[in-house]
């Protein structure tokens, strides 16, 4: 069964930069045309991306997770990536850019060129 997470952005392009290039966990599976891309998760081929350049974000909280084996070592290898997309890791409510750690696992927020927030987590309760 595949997982489609719709996602409307400002720019196709610099969305593809982010998810392909910067955050390394997507690849482009489908180019629909006039700017509708279908991104495959590279270590889950079932989950999938549907971008589609229409408007603003779509809301302000997290629209999906991924899970990482690290959380800790993403986070770092993020923290010292150039995001020239306009994408960027989110701080927590004091300003602070950190791991969020809890009794179940660990996770954080990442946010898209279109403003879309996601969180990368390492759980440790599901596994």
């Amino acid at each position: 069964m595949r997982t489609d997470i719709f996602l409307k952005v400002a720019s196709a392009p610099l969305a593809i930069k982010f998810y392909v290039e910067e955050l390394g966990m997507f690849e482009i599976a489908a180019d629909y045309g006039m700017n509708d891309f279908l991104l495959r998760a590279i270590n889950n081929p079932n989950v999938c991306l549907q971008i589609s350049e229409r408007a603003h974000k779509t809301s302000g909280s997290p629209l999906f997770g991924m899970s990482v084996e690290n959380c800790d070592a993403e986070f770092q290898r993020l923290q010292q990536t150039v995001f020239s997309s306009g994408a960027r890791l989110v701080p927590d409510h004091d300003g602070k850019l950190a791991v969020f750690e809890w009794p179940g696992g660990k996770s954080f927020l990442v946010e898209d060129p279109s403003q879309n927030q996601f969180m990368l987590f390492e759980d440790r309760i599901a596994t």
